[in-house]
């Protein structure tokens, strides 16, 4: 991507879609658009004190957009907002200014998660020696078919009868 976006395009492509499964009841909106001569801004709403379920007014969340229908609303007068302006920075980079921002707190994972994690990078690397030594038999029958196809052509047949 020109003019500095890949790093917004790689955090909401890999991180993004992580904080939402961590963090399901906090409403994240992408506002996608192709005018890559605007900066790739990240808009964070905090509130400021707790709203009353009395006084609480219903705002419509905007859905995702891909074609720049979902702009940043203004903040309502209880928010506040921080910017986080992306362009030509790395997606962990953004990730690190998002959590210092949010005073968030990175999951770790847990002892299972780990042993998981391990399991399938054991099953990769076995996935990874199966797809070699297929690849050495696909070859070796292939050498064979061509020396096969080689020898009938030259008549290897006429030979054979002869000795």
């Amino acid at each position: 991507m020109k003019d500095g976006h890949m790093g917004a395009r790689k955090f909401w492509q890999q991180h993004l879609p992580v904080l939402k499964y961590h963090n399901p009841a906090i409403p994240m909106i992408i506002n996608r658009h192709d005018q890559n001569d605007k900066h790739p801004l990240l808009t964070i709403y905090f509130r400021t004190k707790p709203v009353d379920d009395t006084t609480t007014t219903t705002t419509i969340q905007p859905a995702t957009s891909h074609t720049n229908l979902s702009p940043a609303q203004p903040p309502a007068p209880h928010e506040r907002t921080v910017a986080i302006d992306m362009k030509s920075k790395h997606s962990t980079n953004i990730l690190a200014e998002f959590l210092a921002a949010t005073s968030a707190v990175a999951v770790q994972p847990s002892k299972e998660d780990i042993l998981e994690m391990q399991h399938f990078e054991a099953l990769n690397r076995q996935s990874n020696l199966d797809r070699e030594r297929v690849r050495q038999l696909m070859a070796e029958k292939k050498k064979e078919e061509d020396m096969l196809k080689r020898a009938r052509a030259a008549g290897g047949m006429a030979e054979e009868e002869e000795e």
